[in-house]
């Protein structure tokens, strides 16, 4: 009889689990869009196990095509998780993220290639002309309100360089991204013939800061020397200080 109830316990949850791996992803995409506005899916295909969609928009943040796999293991920190493959502002990513049972979002061991234009075009601003390539790595990060309550992570800079409204190269720069309450900081430094260092700070009203001190190189153009003085405070050792803040 105990024998019996097993084998009936074990086709039932077969049942479920065959059920819910055929469970249509569009459907839990339309729940997701009305729990999270003003998120949008678009061309969703496959399950909640395996899907695709073509795009996916939040705001000004645009991604797509993008693929997930549902990771069992997210269960045992009560979350509903999946490992995502794709582009983000045509660029490649990849990364775990998960959906507690309060509704936060999580994520982890996220990568990030990214091109420095792109981000000064929607971030900066001021406008200026980059080089080089970003790679953004996130160790962790957990949204709440769709601003980060918890980051830790990476943004480095490789052949770093401004060509206009100056001409200055960075070498390869290093952003420490974390967490303060009701904001997110970065602390930058760098390895180049220039060097630079200093911190960056964006609030959840959009409000950001920024604070560097540059000291010119061997190699830095009387043109830069002749920028910093004109828009920065002299400091030690040849330096000058940038400091803006204002609101995205």
């Amino acid at each position: 009889m105990r024998r019996a109830g097993l084998l009936l316990a074990a086709g039932i949850g077969a049942y479920l689990l065959i059920l819910l791996a055929n469970f249509p992803a569009a459907k839990l995409a339309d729940h997701l869009q009305q729990q999270y506005a003003p998120l949008a899916f678009h061309s969703v295909s496959g399950s909640v196990f395996s899907g695709d969609a073509a795009r996916i928009e939040h705001n000004a943040l645009v991604a797509g095509p993008v693929h997930w796999t549902f990771r069992p293991s997210g269960l045992l920190q009560g979350r509903l998780e999946y490992h995502l493959q794709g582009s983000v502002m045509q660029n490649p990513f990849k990364g775990n993220v998960g959906i507690d049972l309060a509704g936060s979002l999580h994520a982890h061991d996220v990568e990030v290639a990214l091109d420095p234009a792109s981000l000064v075009e929607a971030y900066s601003p001021v406008g200026f002309t980059t080089t080089g390539r970003m790679a953004l790595r996130v160790e962790s990060l957990e949204l709440h309100d769709g601003f980060p309550s918890r980051l830790s992570g990476h943004l480095g800079w490789t052949d770093a360089g401004v060509t206009e409204p100056v001409s200055i190269e960075l070498g390869e720069v290093d952003i420490l991204l974390g967490s303060e309450p009701d904001r997110i900081t970065g602390e930058v430094s760098n390895a180049g013939d220039a060097r630079v260092a200093g911190s960056l700070a964006l609030s959840a009203s959009r409000d950001y800061s920024v604070d560097l001190q540059l000291t010119p190189g061997r190699a830095t153009s009387a043109e830069v020397v002749d920028f910093l003085e004109a828009w920065g405070q002299a400091g030690p050792g040849g330096s000058y200080r940038l400091v803006d803040n204002g609101r995205l």
